[in-house]
């Protein structure tokens, strides 16, 4: 991914800018500069003219800065770095250097961060020593969080199909989250991959297909206890549905999709008759994020999570909460990469069942039986004991917000005769405290795992957008 960008300009008076603040742009200049995953403009020059601060944080901008560190390293005037951040369309950070430096730096800080706050400006305001690992720390990931904010805006998020089963809260208001967010939303039918199915080659899709079930320890042909099965026509028509979605993204620039699957890629009497578990599964193994059932906030929350993480993510449903309330299973029927398995565990392929469609298929379509399919789905554990941040962007206009989870990953827990819990990818979540204040400030069913605590780079998000965030502390 494109590396985020800091920006660094360091402010002292003239007859006061001793050794000490050099040395500390000096130091970050070369601390900075061992983050491979980060690039720096720091300023060599420790500056005092006001014109001269305010251009040099204009060209930073127009270099493509995700943020500007403004350290204040003696008593300065208010408008010295009042001035300069003014007019920024990028986010910053106010640093007071409080430790090294005397003749009232931090005083400084502090009464320009006051006036900042009654300008209403996002910042982010640290003080203390420039060589602090945790400032550092609080540093990069400000601007990882900026640089995501950066890098989705004006981003798409094309819906496959309509609203799914009624689920309000797969939809948003489109007027809220492209001012909050610069989000598109395109809306595409269904009927549009399956044309552009019918341009791909038997030979292409097979080839495809041969290399994805090369991931996994066994494929389940069929499911003795049901007699459900998996067609012999699936792998490589699913393959073909996995290359149109991908000719789609690049027809239309699509960065996230939110796939209606059901009823129509799961039950034949709608156009297609299998649901697209396992082309779901193979765009995101080849990092083209794809939400289920046409839920853009989930499609959302999957973009973020990747993007700050760059890594990839597994969007599922929450399914049951156990019975002392301290784990909850969750899983969803094809949309996680397989490569996020616990391979210590079977990664396999079984039928999915055909009970899959039933919200989405008319009463008289399922009392013929016409509703069944014969489609298959992956199945796989993740590695327990793992770290976890889980996300959720909910609410519109003045509600909007993310609603954030850390937790460790334990064994799900249903019961043999579950067939959805046992066919689909899934984990369970152990937490600790009270896992209701988790649970009463959910906002939808869908949400998006990645490995790691990214719970500080959420919070920083959202205080440059301005909206709401709840973070529940499960690993605490």
């Amino acid at each position: 991914m494109d590396k985020p960008k800091i920006g660094i300009i360091a402010v002292a008076k003239v007859n006061h800018q001793k050794d000490e603040i050099r040395e500390m742009v000096e130091y970050l200049k070369l601390r900075l500069g061992k983050e491979d995953k980060y690039e720096t403009d720091i300023c060599p020059e420790v500056l005092f003219d006001e014109y001269q601060i305010q251009e040099k944080a204009k060209e930073m901008e127009t270099n493509k800065a995700d943020i500007i560190v403004m350290i204040v390293g003696t008593w300065v005037f208010s408008s010295h770095v009042i001035s300069a951040v003014n007019d920024l369309k990028i986010p910053f950070i106010l640093f007071g250097e409080s430790e090294e430096v005397a003749n009232g730096n931090f005083g400084a800080s502090i009464q320009i961060r006051y006036v900042l706050e009654e300008m209403r400006k996002k910042f982010l305001y640290l003080y203390g020593s420039a060589k602090d690992e945790s400032n550092i720390g609080k540093i990069l990931k400000y601007a990882n969080a900026a640089h995501v904010i950066h890098d989705i805006r004006n981003k798409k998020i094309a819906t496959i199909g309509g609203k799914c089963m009624m689920m309000y809260q797969t939809q948003v208001n489109e007027f809220s989250w492209k001012e909050k967010f610069g989000l598109d939303f395109p809306q595409y039918d269904t009927v549009q991959v399956f044309t552009e199915m019918k341009h791909i080659s038997d030979e292409e899709a097979d080839a495809v297909a041969e290399e994805f079930k090369k991931k996994f320890d066994r494929i389940v042909w069929k499911y003795e206890a049901t007699g459900e099965y998996i067609a012999e026509d699936v792998f490589r028509s699913q393959a073909k549905m996995f290359l149109a979605f991908k000719r789609l993204k690049e027809m239309y620039g699509i960065e996230v999709f939110a796939n209606k699957c059901m009823p129509e890629m799961a039950s034949e009497i709608y156009g297609y008759k299998y649901a697209a578990c396992i082309a779901t599964c193979l765009l995101n193994e080849a990092g083209i994020l794809t939400a289920c059932e046409a839920d853009i906030p989930a499609a959302a929350s999957m973009m973020i999570l990747s993007k700050l993480s760059d890594q990839k993510v597994f969007f599922a449903d929450i399914a049951k909460l156990s019975k002392d309330k301290k784990r909850i299973t969750f899983f969803n029927c094809g949309t996680a990469p397989v490569s996020m398995a616990d391979r210590k565990q079977p990664v396999e392929i079984w039928p999915t069942p055909d009970a899959t469609a039933d919200e989405g298929v008319v009463t008289d379509y399922m009392r013929h039986g016409q509703d069944k399919q014969r489609g298959g789905c992956v199945r796989f554990d993740l590695e327990n004991g793992l770290p976890v941040t889980i996300l959720r962007v909910g609410g519109n206009n003045e509600t909007l917000r993310f609603h954030v989870a850390k937790a460790k990953t334990c064994p799900r827990e249903v019961r043999p005769d579950e067939a959805l819990g046992q066919r689909w990818p899934g984990f369970g979540l152990e937490f600790t405290g009270n896992v209701d204040d988790f649970i009463q400030n959910t906002v939808g069913h869908h949400y998006t795992l990645c490995f790691g605590d990214w719970s500080q780079e959420l919070e920083y998000m959202a205080k440059i957008y301005g909206i709401g965030y709840m973070c529940y502390d499960g690993l605490a």
